[in-house]
């Protein structure tokens, strides 16, 4: 099976989890891109309310002398007129990961941006008197990549497990 065969696979964001400690070290597990694909270590995430056409995420490569690197966005909308809107706000600014569910049952993860290193994502938040659009951004030394899923296959997310 060659790497650049069809790809039968056209995935739709489904959920976005928010975590604030915790970290994403590389994924030792053999044949699953090790480099690129992270081990969750200490992470609780939390499930964040968007309506599916409220959600983009968009990755771009740019080469320059040091090499190069990829850029990882990701932007949700959401209603903000409740009580809780400048706590939410004031929370938004404070995630280190974010993991992007796909509708194919993968977990795409952004936050980890490089073998070790883990840098905040940088967020911005803008409103208006209905809506509140939070984009978050991240540069990395390589593409975001996977978790593992443990809803998938009803395994704890410590046991290394995927199923092609």
């Amino acid at each position: 099976m060659s790497i650049f065969n069809k790809v039968w696979d056209n995935s739709n964001i489904c959920g976005i989890e928010l975590a604030f400690s915790g970290e994403l070290l590389a994924s030792n597990i053999p044949d699953w891109q090790p480099f690129y694909n992270s081990a969750i270590e200490n992470v609780d995430f939390e499930k964040i309310y968007f309506g599916f056409a409220t959600v983009e995420f968009a990755e771009e490569s740019s080469t320059n002398n040091a090499g190069t690197s990829y850029k990882q966005k990701l932007t949700v909308r959401f209603p903000s007129t409740d009580h809780n809107r400048a706590e939410r706000i004031v929370l938004l600014h404070r995630v280190k990961f974010l993991k992007i569910k796909l509708s194919n049952g993968k977990d795409v993860v952004i936050g980890r941006n490089d073998y070790k290193q883990n840098a905040r994502p940088k967020v911005s938040v803008k409103t208006n008197h209905k809506t509140a659009e939070a984009e978050f951004e991240t540069v990395s030394i390589m593409p975001s990549g996977f978790v593992p899923n443990p809803d998938t296959y009803l395994l704890p997310s410590f046991i290394p497990l995927t199923l092609n």
